[in-house]
C-alpha cells in the first residue's frame, strides 16, 4: 500500500520500476489537473522540492522525483549519467501515465530536464529550468565547490541542513563521480533542441547561476523565457516556493491551456 508524506497536499509516495531501476515519487495522482514533474539536482532528492510542490498543488497534479541512487531509491552500481538520468525521467513519466507534463528542474536536475525534452520530442507541454548548471564560465570542480561554498553561506540553516542530509545519505565517492558527470554534459548545446516552451528562473544572489549564465541559457534556446525571484539564492523553491509558484504562473497557465482535452491543441502533440 502506498504510504503518505507528511504535507499540505498529503503527497503519496510511489516506487516506480524503471528498467533496472527503481525511482521513489512522492504524487497528488490526480490526473484531472495538469501534471508537472520536478527533478532535483546532484547529491539532493525530492525532499527540497516538497515546498514548492504544496504550492503547485493547488492547481496542478505533482510529481517530485527521488532518482536512482538519490533520496530513498536504491544506488545503481556506478553513477548514472545525466542522458541516462533523463532516459529515466521519461520512463517515469510513461509508467505514470503522465500527459504532455511540464518538467521543472534544478541545478543539475535542469541539465536532466533539457536531456529529457530534447531527446523525446512530443513527451512534454514545457520545461522549467531552476538555477541550471553547468555554467561555462565555472567549468571545473573547483570553480564549482566556490560557488557552491558561497550559496552555503547565502542558504538559511533549514535549507541546507536538508541539503547536507541528502548529501550525506549520498556519500562523498558517489557525489564526486557524479559531478565528472555533471561538468561533462553541455546543457548550452542541448537547450537548442528543446522545441516546447521553456522558462529560466534564477534566485537574485545565486552565484551557481548568475544572472549573464541564466541570460545565454534561455536565449539559446528556441523559445524560453527569463525570470529572476529578488532575494533568493541558489535553493529557490525551498526557500521561496510561494514567490516562485506565484511567478511561475502564467507560463504554466499558458501551457495547461495548450494540453490535449483543453480546447487547443498541445505544443507536443
Amino acid at each position: 500500500m502506498p504510504t503518505r508524506t507528511p504535507s499540505r497536499t498529503a503527497l503519496v509516495r510511489r516506487r516506480v520500476a524503471v528498467g533496472p531501476h527503481a525511482v521513489d515519487v512522492r504524487g497528488t495522482f490526480d490526473p484531472a489537473r495538469p501534471p508537472i514533474v520536478l527533478v532535483h539536482g546532484i547529491g539532493v532528492s525530492g525532499e527540497y522540492f516538497l515546498r514548492l510542490a504544496d504550492e503547485l498543488a493547488a492547481e496542478h497534479d505533482v510529481y517530485a522525483l527521488d532518482l536512482p541512487g538519490y533520496g530513498t531509491t536504491p544506488k545503481p552500481e556506478r553513477p548514472l549519467d545525466v542522458p541516462e538520468l533523463g532516459e529515466v525521467v521519461a520512463r517515469v513519466i510513461g509508467e505514470l501515465g503522465l500527459v504532455a507534463p511540464v518538467v521543472v528542474g534544478h541545478s543539475m536536475g535542469c541539465q536532466v530536464v533539457v536531456d529529457t525534452v530534447r531527446t523525446h520530442p512530443g513527451l512534454c507541454s514545457g520545461y522549467v529550468l531552476l538555477g541550471p548548471t553547468v555554467d561555462p564560465d565555472a567549468h571545473s570542480v573547483l570553480a564549482q565547490s566556490w560557488r557552491l561554498l558561497r550559496d552555503t553561506l547565502r542558504e538559511p540553516p533549514g535549507t541546507n541542513a536538508v541539503i547536507l542530509r541528502n548529501y550525506a545519505r549520498m556519500g562523498p565517492v558517489r557525489y564526486l563521480r557524479t559531478t565528472r558527470h555533471m561538468l561533462a554534459d553541455r546543457i548550452e548545446d542541448d537547450v537548442r533542441g528543446c522545441r516546447v516552451p521553456g522558462l529560466v528562473v534564477r534566485g537574485a544572489r545565486d552565484p551557481i547561476a548568475p544572472a549573464r549564465w541564466a541570460r545565454r541559457l534561455a536565449r539559446l534556446a528556441p523559445d524560453a523565457g527569463l525570470l529572476e525571484i529578488p532575494g533568493a539564492a541558489h535553493a529557490v523553491q525551498h526557500t521561496r516556493p510561494q514567490e516562485l509558484a506565484a511567478a511561475c504562473a502564467p507560463f504554466l497557465a499558458s501551457l495547461a491551456g495548450r494540453r490535449p482535452g483543453s480546447g487547443t491543441d498541445s505544443p507536443c502533440a
